[in-house]
């Protein structure tokens, strides 16, 4: 890869889990940056990155239930890269898979997900891995919402369809989006990989404070489908650093 890559990472009521990317990104690569969007979280992020970031932190002023569609769309507008990562909060990319992501051929017209192993034992989030509960580190599968494309695929799949947001489940539409404009995600190489936390190890790690109740996506789906997103950004915001 010969180009620089940024980083987006959403977040929302997980300030430890925040200090985790913080404590890692710092000793990225010259070939990385970062932007973190605050999707209005009650404990904002602008307590916790230092002034001294070198990346970009931005914060939504409505407090939209899981509005990450949204957010996902402010970091990837805002970012200056060719190639953009999108991360839960909650994931990890190490320093030395940064160093070795500059270094793997990838294809423009296509998008890629990580290999990822979760680090602690499983909380109400995991129950589903193909690893024991009480297995403190081990492979499981890729994560839907983390991968690698350019900015140029992302916009071409429409970005996030905010007419998700206030309900859990958006990412699934866009997704089927990527694929019809970049075919099925490739999958990088294993040393090129993401690591998952569970609240065994960082107590914030997942955010449960929020309805996972599906039904009200259900709905969404049925009457909105894959179609291309409308009206992104649909709300207020600033950019703090």
């Amino acid at each position: 890869m010969k180009s620089k890559i940024t980083l987006i990472i959403p977040y929302y009521r997980a300030p430890l889990m925040l200090q985790k990317q913080l404590d890692t990104i710092k000793d990225y690569p010259e070939g990385f940056e970062v932007i973190i969007v605050d999707d209005c979280s009650p404990e904002p992020a602008e307590d916790i990155v230092p002034k001294s970031f070198k990346g970009q932190l931005y914060r939504i002023d409505t407090d939209i239930p899981w509005n990450r569609e949204g957010a996902r769309n402010l970091g990837a507008l805002k970012a200056d890269t060719r190639w953009i990562i999108h991360v839960d909060t909650d994931h990890i990319l190490r320093v030395s898979c940064a160093k070795r992501l500059l270094e793997t051929e990838v294809d423009l017209n296509h998008w890629y997900r990580f290999p990822r192993f979760r680090v602690g034992k499983a909380d109400e989030t995991r129950r589903k891995d193909a690893i024991p509960d009480d297995q403190d580190y081990g492979p499981i599968k890729p994560h839907i919402d983390s991968y690698l494309c350019t900015k140029r695929l992302y916009w071409e799949a429409g970005g996030y369809n905010e007419d998700y947001s206030g309900s859990l489940g958006g990412g699934g539409p866009f997704l089927k989006r990527m694929i019809v404009v970049g075919g099925e995600a490739g999958l990088l190489p294993d040393d090129v990989f993401l690591e998952v936390y569970t609240r065994d190890v960082i107590k914030d790690a997942s955010v449960w404070d929020l309805s996972r109740d599906k039904t009200e996506f259900k709905e969404r789906k049925r009457r909105l489908g894959i179609k291309k997103a409308k009206n992104p950004l649909r709300f207020e915001w600033q950019r703090l650093l």
